[in-house]
């Protein structure tokens, strides 16, 4: 009876040293599916990352309607991946590190909506503004040699159709540069513009119409000028934005490398 007691105590422990074993085993592999889940999740963020700015540079290359209404969706899908690994995560020194990323995104997210405002804005100058002035003021100087006296007339004809001319090219310019946004191209229709006012200078007439209409085609030019201003300064505006997305695009990715290389060392 002692001997078979001594065998049952001697059991007893094995199999109490095999449950501690056991359940230590079962922890670990627990943590270790978690680490792999939280992983998963971390590398969810690094493809939406990818895909909205991938999207957002996109938008401000093209400042298409479409292409900004992917980047937003894009953007929801980035901020759903991150919510999701949060919620995903019990470490407190990963949730410090996903906190600081939300951080980052929220960043990321407000530059892309000033972006975006910039642009429509500039969309609605190119369109109400620039294009609305530039054909008011073409139809004002070719009504203008209709007030003109006989004997002025062919001075007054010769002196609108060069102004025109020179307006022409001006508009051109301007409109290339609203396709591409080249600032040397906005550099020259600027200058170009000191040509039209010249040529509109050098028109003197004694007749009260003529010199009425072109005041008012010296203030509409001006108008013109100003909505030009106008886009250069929100092409430079999104340019600077730009940069400030891509840095922080780059810091939304070191902080998603720094977690991944975290949970791979736990698995490890």
């Amino acid at each position: 009876m002692l001997g078979f007691t001594v065998v049952l105590a001697i059991s007893a422990g094995s199999m109490g040293f095999a449950y501690l074993g056991f359940e230590r085993v079962s922890a670990v592999v627990d943590a270790y599916r978690h680490s792999v889940q939280e992983a998963d999740l971390a590398r969810d963020i690094d493809r939406e990352l990818i895909s909205y700015r991938s999207l957002a540079r996109y938008f401000v290359a093209t400042g298409k309607e479409e292409d900004g209404k992917a980047a937003l969706a894009a953007e929801a899908a980035l901020q759903n991946a991150i919510v999701a690994s949060m919620k995903g995560t019990a470490d407190k020194a990963r949730l410090e590190q996903i906190a600081k990323l939300e951080r980052e995104f929220r960043t990321f997210t407000k530059i892309f909506a000033d972006i975006l405002k910039t642009k429509e804005d500039n969309a609605r100058i190119a369109q109400n503004q620039l294009a609305r002035n530039g054909n008011s003021l073409r139809y004002k100087l070719d009504d203008l040699p209709s007030n003109a006296e006989d004997e002025e007339m062919q001075v007054i004809t010769l002196g609108a159709k060069k102004v025109t001319e020179q307006f022409q090219a001006v508009t051109a310019l301007a409109n290339t540069f609203v396709v591409n946004a080249d600032q040397s191209v906005a550099n020259s229709a600027l200058a170009r513009l000191k040509f039209v006012e010249n040529a509109l200078k050098a028109i003197s007439s004694p007749t009260p119409k003529i010199q009425e209409g072109i005041k008012e085609v010296s203030g509409m030019l001006e108008e013109y000028r100003q909505s030009l201003a106008k886009l250069i300064d929100n092409a430079k505006e999104i340019e600077e934005l730009t940069q400030e997305m891509t840095e922080s695009a780059a810091a939304i990715n070191k902080g998603s490398a720094a977690m991944k290389a975290d949970l791979l060392a736990d698995q490890n």
